[in-house]
């Protein structure tokens, strides 16, 4: 995905598309499993949490 792909699904996102905000977490998904592990295992509540924060609050993201 070059920048201006990113941009476009950012900002669709930001508006309230769903496709475009799975797109999104599907990018960001190798991230948020490295930081849902705990203990060395992967926590499914904890990357629960955390993309159920991203939905919520993309809204929120300056552009």
């Amino acid at each position: 995905m070059n920048r201006e792909d990113f941009r476009i699904a950012l900002t669709a996102a930001i508006a309230g598309n769903h496709d475009a905000l799975e797109i999104i977490l599907e990018l960001y998904a190798p991230l948020i499993d490295r930081n849902s592990i705990v203990d060395g295992q992967l926590d499914e509540d904890l990357r629960q949490y955390i993309l159920i924060h991203i939905a919520q609050n993309i809204s929120k993201f300056p552009i």
